[in-house]
């Protein structure tokens, strides 16, 4: 075998196992599923295979951030600087940018697979993975403090804690649209309202 062959069989290998660990870990959680398991499922018969293409669970799970992240940062610049061009970019706006790219991501199965993957780090309380490589993603960091800026609360934490709310909220919405196996039309109805939603949560004025 050439060597280039078995550099390609070697991506090939990697992609599968990064594509196939999102889905578990979205489906069941990240702490439900092994590296183990992840191998067997892509039909590997060498029980490290994880082990030995990404070392950690941890680093694994910093990789599929990695393989997913650019594209969902190109496309939230994109939708960016649409709204920044459209004037004053408000709070709806924010949300949007920051949003859209998880509704329009989809997996070879049709399932948003990356915004389930963001809601099992969510709610294993592991978001420090992916907050740990915020300065890879400048313009969602920059979305993100924006809405924080946006946000009537005066407490930082209290900030912080009422989007890490809203976040579970549209990744609901997200599953929902998935489970249902909405056509665009409805999709759309489903995240807008999602949106709503977001909105007057974070804008309820704190006692």
């Amino acid at each position: 075998m050439s060597r280039r062959r078995s550099n390609l069989q070697g991506e090939a290998t990697r992609v599968a196992l990064l594509e196939t660990a999102e889905a578990l870990f979205g489906r069941f959680g990240i702490e439900s599923v092994g590296t183990r398991q992840i191998g067997a499922t892509i039909g590997s018969s060498n029980t490290n295979i994880v082990t030995y293409y990404f070392g950690t669970k941890d680093a694994l799970v910093e990789e599929i951030i990695r393989y997913r992240g650019p594209a969902i940062e190109r496309r939230r610049a994109e939708l960016f600087e649409m709204a920044q061009k459209r004037g004053s970019v408000g709070l709806m706006d924010l949300l949007d940018c920051l949003n859209r790219p998880l509704l329009e991501q989809t997996n070879d199965a049709g399932e948003r697979s990356y915004a389930a993957f963001l809601a099992s780090l969510l709610r294993a309380d592991r978001a420090d993975i992916r907050l740990n490589l915020a300065q890879d993603y400048p313009v969602s960091s920059e979305i993100g403090e924006l809405l924080r800026k946006a946000l009537p609360t005066r407490s930082g934490q209290a900030k912080i804690d009422r989007l890490f709310i809203v976040s579970d909220m549209i990744y609901s919405a997200l599953h929902l649209i998935d489970h249902l196996r909405c056509g665009l039309g409805e999709a759309e109805e489903i995240f807008v309202d999602a949106l709503n939603m977001m909105h007057a949560a974070l804008m309820v004025q704190s006692k």
